[in-house]
């Protein structure tokens, strides 16, 4: 499957394995992954890579690695993640990585209203939700900006590097999507 989604200024395909080079240099970008995970080894990153360019579908509750490109220039602007949750309850996850020269402009709040809209048509979800470290406030606006609202915070849940950090869980119902 070759899911292509278009937004104003950006568009969204599907992994592929021309996107090594951007997909590896994402991963390894200490600033990108300072609230979600310790830099990972290439070798686990490539594992990892070979795993998001196989055949997707949305049953196997794996997650589907969307590009997002920038519509005029066709720059590389980061990673969208999608995967559904349960299945009974139609609720799926979403996540971005974005480049850090893309950061700040809007790429990641465009390109997730798109696919909020797609997973509600395409698979008829219920509820969308988003986790983050409360100190990724760069995260939070977004998905506040897509609607999501803060449902709940674990409290010192995720370890990155030595240090606790609190995890917000933000959710959308299909419903109430803008």
């Amino acid at each position: 499957m070759q899911t292509i989604l278009y937004a104003d200024k950006v568009v969204l395909r599907h992994l592929a394995l021309a996107d090594w080079d951007d997909f590896l240099s994402l991963h390894l970008d200490s600033s990108v992954q300072q609230y979600i995970r310790p830099v990972d080894s290439e070798d686990n990153i490539k594992i990892t890579f070979a795993q998001r360019i196989e055949p997707w579908s949305f049953e196997s509750g794996e997650w589907l690695s969307l590009v997002i490109e920038r519509l005029d220039t066709h720059q590389f602007v980061g990673l969208m993640g999608f995967r559904c949750d349960d299945l009974l309850l139609k609720r799926a996850e979403v996540g971005y990585l974005i480049a850090p020269s893309q950061q700040g402009l809007g790429f990641a709040t465009e390109s997730l209203r798109a696919v909020i809209d797609w997973g509600a048509l395409q698979y008829n979800m219920h509820k969308f939700f988003g986790i983050c470290a409360s100190e990724n406030l760069a995260s939070r606006k977004v998905l506040e900006n897509v609607g999501f609202l803060q449902e709940g915070t674990l409290r010192q849940n995720t370890c990155i590097n030595q240090q606790w950090f609190d995890d917000c869980y933000f959710g959308l119902l299909t419903s109430q999507r803008v």
